[in-house]
């Protein structure tokens, strides 16, 4: 920590994978001269693969979603966290105005420039049109409100499965095809 005041912060205020396994366990140890640099940041592998060393379960869903078989760092930062919360997440890809950027001719930053795809990095990406926090599964329906004392929150991670699902395309949350039973868990 002494050479990386940065990680120092973020790993104070966040829930780290530093704090349960010790920066070693990604990290090649550099303070050899000169440093065995096996990767980007001096990781051991690359990502997946790297966090599937420890995450293994993520992986052996049968409906993945494309960004855990990409990179999880998309999504997680490497050091503890989110890299945003509930849904602003998800909406970073899947929201309209994301359209732009993941179709860019161009490489693209993400979450306020936290990390940069490449270009079309997501080319199936499936974008949801949204108004005023209302329109998916239907139109009317709420994408996200908090909890009342008639309904639960409701949150993107309400009803789908934020790295896969075994017996869902979509990755609901009731590992069915079948949206019937995870819409009777609210509207009872």
């Amino acid at each position: 920590m002494e050479c990386h005041p940065a990680n120092k912060l973020s790993l104070s205020t966040t829930t780290s994978h530093q704090s349960v396994a010790g920066c070693a366990t990604c990290h090649t140890v550099h303070s050899q001269q000169p440093p065995p640099k096996t990767g980007e940041h001096f990781l051991k592998a690359t990502t997946p693969a790297l966090c599937n060393e420890c995450h293994a379960e993520v992986i052996k869903k049968e409906f993945v979603h494309e960004p855990v078989k990409m990179n999880c760092v998309l999504c997680h930062n490497p050091h503890g966290g989110l890299r945003a919360e509930s849904n602003a997440l998800c909406m970073e890809c899947h929201s309209p105005t994301a359209k732009s950027k993941v179709n860019s001719d161009a490489p693209t930053a993400l979450f306020g420039g936290q990390l940069t795809v490449p270009a079309h990095y997501f080319p199936k990406l499936k974008l949801l049109t949204l108004r005023n926090d209302l329109g998916h599964p239907t139109t009317i329906h709420p994408v996200l409100r908090a909890k009342d004392q008639d309904f639960p929150a409701v949150t993107c991670m309400a009803c789908h499965k934020p790295h896969g699902a075994d017996k869902s395309v979509p990755m609901l949350v009731t590992e069915t095809e079948n949206f019937e039973p995870l819409c009777l868990s609210c509207h009872t």
